[in-house]
């Protein structure tokens, strides 16, 4: 392996340091040696190793390494909107660590999976799991700290997208919606796909949405799966997150964005199923009574609640849609209306209504409202925590607590050799002394040394472990 780097340094100096991008070079560098080291050392389904004659590890505690300590030498990865992109190479870069983590394809699953290394009996034993995790949950961290309220929202469903494995939701649909959706997530699964509404509030917000692009995500997707992530989960500990899971669906929607919890109809939802020239009884009753979804969803769409300017231009579309196929139709003489052609196309008029609907007037439409009370009250809903996360510095260190005796030095060692690769191979590229640079060379390739014989050690701790596949947990 030190050959390896050694030669990589001498083509790079070769080539002249003025021609050089060292920062991607940077990255290329470290990313072949770590898998140049896997490589090294995998063989089929077992690892070959030797350890020292007479030697055992020590733990990180018997080393004097405190968890502060270990914690700070472990990679940092901030998430961003790009986690939420498969096709991206952010995305491509903590496939790696996500895929860790179990769970099947459900949503409960994947943080039941996660939850696990929490708990203080955890009986995981893999270093790759414990450090994997570990990471993921200070990435989860950075999202809640890192980020003020508006961009927090936007970069949490990356961070979903990557845990469920999905693509996060920022366009036109197929049908000329706006995605209601946040992400799709297991994009890649089309029977297990999910569309997925991401919601991160306090513990006492409210949830809301758009009522238009309610009834459109329902005509599209038939249901959508809502994802409240509350800060202050435990006890209302304002250092956890706890994540709650709901379901609204052309069976169920209208009287859960009607009825308040002592199960009377509010007044603001009233407002969103009058039907024109009729009562708010006899508008409910229509809807009701209507069991053919493409039926009841045109009558939804002539709802009060519904965008006026949507509704119009839809059926503008229709009909124009209609007019070019008729007039391709030799057999036709019917006179057809024109469309008028002032207006901005469909998608682009839902965007502005969208726009609208978020500034202070609401001008742009209705939303509607649930409060958590609310949820609870329905029977007809189910409404239910999904888990506690930890996302306070002090909380993730108490976790690594849990695991300092199961790891042991070589890891601790791996990480440190690896922080120590990175600030070297930077300092070989940017120093103006070639001295002092072609020193830090060498530096970077003892630390290679270190990197492979730690490696060793951890991926032998890590043969015997089960895949998460091999767990099986649903």
């Amino acid at each position: 392996m030190s050959d390896y780097i050694r030669d990589m340094f001498i083509e790079v100096r070769e080539k002249g340091k003025d021609t050089v991008d060292t920062t991607d070079m940077l990255v290329e560098m470290i990313g072949e040696t770590l898998d140049a080291v896997y490589d090294e050392f995998v063989v089929g389904d077992y690892i070959t190793l030797k350890e020292e004659e007479g030697k055992t590890a020590k733990t990180l505690q018997g080393a004097g390494v405190t968890a502060e300590e270990f914690m700070l030498v472990l990679p940092k990865f901030v998430p961003t909107e790009a986690w939420g992109k498969p096709e991206s190479m952010e995305r491509e870069q903590i496939n790696r660590l996500f895929s860790v983590i179990g769970g099947g394809r459900t949503v409960k699953g994947k943080l039941d999976f996660l939850k696990r290394v929490t708990v203080p009996d955890s009986k995981i034993t893999s270093p790759r799991r414990i450090i994997s995790s570990l990471i993921i949950l200070e990435s989860l961290k950075a999202v809640i700290y890192s980020f003020n309220a508006s961009s927090a929202g936007f970069v949490f469903e990356g961070w979903l997208a990557a845990l469920l494995q999905g693509v996060q939701e920022d366009e036109i649909s197929a049908k000329g919606n706006l995605p209601i959706q946040d992400l799709i997530a297991f994009s890649s699964h089309e029977d297990k796909a999910l569309p997925i509404s991401l919601k991160l509030l306090n513990q006492t917000t409210k949830i809301e949405g758009s009522y238009t692009n309610l009834i459109d995500g329902l005509d599209e997707f038939g249901k959508m799966i809502y994802i409240v992530a509350r800060k202050g989960g435990e006890g209302k500990d304002p250092d956890s997150i706890a994540i709650e899971e709901f379901t609204l669906n052309q069976e169920n929607f209208i009287d859960a964005l009607l009825l308040a919890a002592s199960g009377q109809a509010k007044a603001t939802g009233k407002k969103l199923f009058m039907l024109p020239g009729k009562t708010f009884e006899e508008s409910y009753a229509d809807l009701k009574a209507e069991t053919s979804w493409p039926d009841k969803y045109a009558l939804l769409q002539a709802t009060s609640g519904y965008s006026e300017r949507i509704r119009k231009k839809r059926a503008a579309e229709l009909a124009k849609q209609d007019a070019a196929t008729a007039a391709q139709d030799p057999t036709t003489d019917t006179e057809l209306e024109s469309v008028p052609l002032d207006e901005p196309p469909l998608n682009e008029m839902i965007i502005e209504e969208w726009k609208m609907l978020n500034e202070a007037d609401k001008k742009g439409g209705t939303q509607w409202h649930i409060s958590a009370p609310q949820l609870a009250s329905f029977n007809f809903v189910e409404y239910k925590t999904l888990g506690v996360l930890p996302v306070s510095e002090a909380q993730i260190l108490d976790v690594a607590r849990i695991y300092m005796d199961r790891l042991n030095g070589q890891l601790y060692k791996l990480f440190k050799a690896t922080q120590l690769l990175s600030e070297n191979i930077n300092k070989y590229f940017t120093n103006d002394n070639r001295n002092r640079a072609l020193g830090q060379g060498d530096r970077a390739i003892s630390n290679t040394k270190t990197i492979q014989d730690s490696m060793a050690g951890v991926m032998k701790a890590d043969a015997g472990e089960k895949t998460p596949e091999e767990e099986n947990i649903d």
